[in-house]
C-alpha cells in the first residue's frame, strides 16, 4: 500500500471514531517582522500608545528589550481628582526607570483649578532636558512650570479640546511677570500651537520675539490678539483662525511682514472678519483655504475682496503649487485664481451652493490647465447640475490632470450613483481630451457639519502644519496630500 492510500485509510478511520484531526499547520514563511533593526522596531513601539508599547515586552525575546530603550511617549488624561497621587507615582517611576529617550509628554487635565502636581513632577525629574515636545490640554489655569520648560522642549501645543468660550480659556500668564521676555529663553522652540488660549497682544509677540529657530506655528480661536504681526526669518508655516463668529476679543488682523522662507499659510475656516496683509512671502508654496468669508487678502501686489480680485495687474505668483478654496462651483471665481497662480499643482475645492451658477465654460487656454494642473479633489461633491458642469470643465480642459477625487457625503457613494456620475461627467471623452489615463476616484466621508482634511501632519515631509485633532464632528480642518 502507497503512502497516499496509507494516509486516506487514517482519515477514514478518524472520522469513522468521532476523533476530530489536527488542522494542519502551514509552513511558516521568514519572520520578517523580528529581522528588521532595532531602530525600526522601537519606531513602531514609539507610535504605540504608552500602554500598549509597554506591552509589546510579552510578543517575544527579541522585543523584550526594546520597550526600555525606545523613545517614549507619555500620554496622560486626569478627569478625577483622585487619580492624581496615583498618576505622579507612575510617571515618575516610569521616567526613573525608562532607558531610552523621552519624545512627548501629553497632559489632559479636565479638573478645574490649578494643581498640576504632574507638571512638577515632570520637572524635577533629571530626564527632563530630553523633552522635545510638550502638549497641554486643560481647563482655565497654565500652569507657570510649563513656561520653564520652554528653554528645552522643540514642540509646544497648548489649548483645549472644546469649542472657545471666554469663560473657559486657558490663560496665558503675563510674560513681564513671570520675566521671560528676554529671547533667549525660547532658544529650542521650532514648533508652537496655541488653540482657544487667552494671550494679550504683548505676550504673543514676546513668545514669538523670543523664539529665534520657530518654523511652524498655529493660532486656533485664541482671545486676546487683535491684531498680529510677524516678522521670522525662520518660520515656515502658519496657520490661523480667529474662533468663531461672535467672539469678542478675537483676532481681527494678520500682517506678515517679512517672512522669507513661508511655505505654508492657512488662514483655518472660521475666519470671520479677518483680514490678512502679507507683504513679504517669495517662497509661499501652500495657499488656503480661501473664503469669502475673509473680507480683504492681500499677497503682495495682489489684491482680493470676499475673494474677487479688486485690481488686476500682470503680477502674479508662480511659486504657490498647492491652492485650496471654500467656494461655490463658480467657474469665473476659480479661473481668476488660476490666472493669478498659474503654477498650481494641487487643486482642492470644498463646493457649497447657495445659488444657480451656469458656468458658460467660455475662456481662453490658460497656463495652468495646459502645463500644472494634476490633481484635484472635489469636496463635498453633490449631484447637481451646477457642480457637475463645474467638473466637466476641468475633465475636458485640464491637459496633464493624472487625478480627481471626489469626496461625497456619507451613505450616497454605491456602485450605482458612480456609474451614474460616470456617464453624468462623459469621464470616457476624457483620455481623447487629456491624452492620459486619469485615476478617478469617490470616497463618501463628506459630513454636513464638517469640513474634510485636506492636508494633514504636523511636521511630515512635504507639509508642515498642524490643527487639533480632527474628529468627524468638529469644524476644524487640516492637511494631508492626496
Amino acid at each position: 500500500m502507497d503512502a497516499g492510500a496509507k494516509k486516506k485509510r487514517r482519515l477514514e478511520e478518524g472520522q469513522r471514531g468521532g476523533q476530530e484531526l489536527p488542522v494542519p499547520v502551514p509552513p511558516r514563511g521568514p519572520d520578517l517582522i523580528n529581522s528588521l533593526p532595532d531602530e525600526i522596531l522601537c519606531s513602531i513601539i514609539t507610535l504605540l500608545p504608552t500602554k500598549d508599547g509597554a506591552r509589546t515586552q510579552i510578543l517575544s525575546r527579541r522585543w523584550r528589550p526594546l520597550w526600555r530603550t525606545a523613545p517614549l511617549n507619555v500620554e496622560v488624561a486626569i478627569n478625577y481628582v483622585g487619580h492624581m497621587s496615583s498618576y505622579c507615582s507612575r510617571l515618575c517611576s516610569l521616567l526613573s526607570t525608562h532607558e531610552g529617550p523621552l519624545r512627548r509628554f501629553s497632559l489632559t487635565y479636565q479638573l478645574f483649578g490649578n494643581n498640576f502636581q504632574l507638571v512638577d513632577s515632570l520637572l524635577q525629574s533629571p530626564r527632563i532636558n530630553d523633552f522635545p515636545e510638550l502638549e497641554i490640554c486643560s481647563y482655565n489655569v497654565l500652569p507657570p512650570s510649563v513656561l520653564r520648560l520652554l528653554p528645552l522642549v522643540c514642540a509646544l501645543h497648548l489649548g483645549k479640546r472644546a469649542p472657545p468660550r471666554y469663560s473657559d480659556l486657558i490663560f496665558f500668564p503675563d510674560l513681564n511677570q513671570l520675566k521671560l521676555l528676554n529671547c533667549s529663553h525660547f532658544p529650542n522652540l521650532k514648533h508652537l500651537t496655541l488653540a482657544r488660549v487667552h494671550i494679550s497682544d504683548t505676550a504673543l509677540h514676546a513668545v514669538l520675539s523670543g523664539c529665534p529657530v520657530l518654523e511652524s506655528m498655529v493660532l486656533d480661536g485664541n482671545i486676546g490678539c487683535h491684531s498680529l504681526h510677524i516678522s521670522s526669518p525662520t518660520l515656515r508655516s502658519l496657520g490661523v483662525s480667529d474662533g468663531v463668529k461672535v467672539l469678542e476679543g478675537k483676532l481681527q488682523e494678520l500682517i506678515v511682514e517679512d517672512a522669507p522662507l513661508l511655505e505654508m499659510l492657512i488662514p483655518q475656516p472660521p475666519s470671520y472678519g479677518l483680514v490678512i496683509w502679507v507683504i513679504h512671502a517669495p517662497k509661499l508654496k501652500t495657499l488656503g483655504y480661501l473664503h469669502d468669508d475673509i473680507p480683504t487678502f492681500q499677497l503682495g501686489t495682489m489684491f482680493f475682496e470676499k475673494m474677487v480680485p479688486i485690481i488686476s495687474l500682470p503680477n502674479v505668483m508662480r511659486t504657490v503649487r498647492t491652492l485650496a478654496l471654500l467656494t461655490t462651483p463658480d467657474l469665473d471665481l476659480v479661473i481668476g485664481f488660476l490666472k493669478c497662480f498659474p503654477c498650481v499643482e494641487k487643486l482642492y475645492i470644498v463646493s457649497y451652493t447657495r445659488m444657480l451658477i451656469k458656468n458658460e465654460q467660455g475662456y481662453a487656454p490658460l497656463e495652468c490647465l495646459d502645463r500644472h494642473l494634476k490633481n484635484m479633489q472635489i469636496i463635498n461633491y453633490e449631484d447637481n447640475s451646477a457642480d457637475v458642469n463645474f467638473v466637466k470643465f476641468f475633465i475636458l480642459n485640464a491637459r496633464v490632470l493624472e487625478s480627481m477625487k471626489f469626496v461625497v457625503r456619507q451613505g450616497q457613494c454605491d456602485t450605482k450613483w458612480i456609474a451614474r456620475q460616470h456617464k453624468k461627467l462623459e469621464i470616457h471623452l476624457m483620455n481623447h481630451y487629456v491624452g492620459a489615463l486619469v485615476i478617478m476616484s469617490f470616497e463618501d466621508v463628506y459630513q454636513s457639519d464638517s469640513l474634510i482634511v485636506i492636508f494633514r501632519g504636523h511636521i511630515t515631509q512635504e507639509l508642515q502644519i498642524r490643527f487639533t485633532p480632527l474628529k468627524k464632528t468638529s469644524l476644524i480642518p487640516s492637511f494631508m496630500p492626496m
